[in-house]
């Protein structure tokens, strides 16, 4: 009976190797989150319809790499096809109990179902498209407190327009660089070249946005919205209104 034992392992990797992808059914489920459609395995499978912060998405598909688990990492990908999705997406990376890391993530998409999935409301009705590319991401800490360990990538928005008194108004492009700032918060900065003059720094935590800049109208800032920059208050000396949030 001994020389059958050898069976036993092999028999037991092909269970695991065959786990149903289904098996999602049976995990609690974050709110605001719902998948149905569920197919393939546990390691290659894919998702038909699922619900996020009342945005949907399709065929969202992924596969592990259970060969890094000598190590204690499980390598992932994760792609998101652009039909019928707000936004394309790819991303590939590890994780283990206590972290992640992405090691690659592309994503883009149009900015109004960015910001209701984001649950954000912008000042005004604005219309384009966004791309976000990150090349290193770690996170060492899960419990919440931070966003990241290390984070370099940048971010766009681009064929931007707002509606100004029943008019829309071509805004251009706004490049975004990304890094990770002390106490494990999200870096933004945006150089003032663009055409409403923005420039500013800020942090996104867990529990709060931080933000300071400035806006300085330029030849290429549409004249409907300069008129309301006035808002902001006086600007200084070189023309620049500021602000913080």
């Amino acid at each position: 009976m001994k020389k059958w034992l050898w069976l036993i392992p092999v028999y037991l990797i092909a269970l695991i190797a065959y786990i149903p992808a289904a098996v999602v059914y049976w995990l609690p489920m974050p709110a605001g989150i719902y998948v149905e459609q569920v197919s393939g395995t546990l390691w290659q499978g894919r998702i038909g319809y699922a619900v996020v912060n009342h945005t949907a998405f399709h065929n969202v598909s992924w596969s592990l790499a259970p060969s890094q688990l000598i190590t204690g990492q499980l390598g992932f990908s994760v792609t998101v096809p652009s039909k019928n999705n707000p936004l394309a997406a790819q991303a590939s990376g590890s994780a283990s109990l206590n972290s992640i890391e992405l090691t690659q993530l592309r994503a883009t998409g149009e900015l109004a179902p960015l910001m209701q999935l984001v649950n954000f409301n912008m000042p005004l009705k604005t219309e384009g498209q966004w791309r976000i590319a990150l090349e290193n991401y770690a996170l060492n800490d899960l419990s919440g407190a931070k966003l990241c360990s290390a984070l370099k990538g940048n971010a766009s928005g681009s064929n931007i327009r707002v509606l100004v008194n029943h008019r829309w108004e071509s805004l251009g492009d706004f490049p975004l660089n990304l890094g990770c700032a002390q106490a494990g918060a999200v870096a933004l900065s945006m150089a003032g070249e663009n055409s409403l003059g923005l420039n500013f720094e800020g942090t996104v935590s867990p529990s709060s946005i931080r933000v300071n800049g400035t806006v300085q109208p330029n030849p290429r800032t549409p004249e409907g919205l300069a008129k309301m920059l006035s808002y902001l208050g006086r600007p200084d000396n070189q023309g620049r209104y500021r602000f913080s949030i």
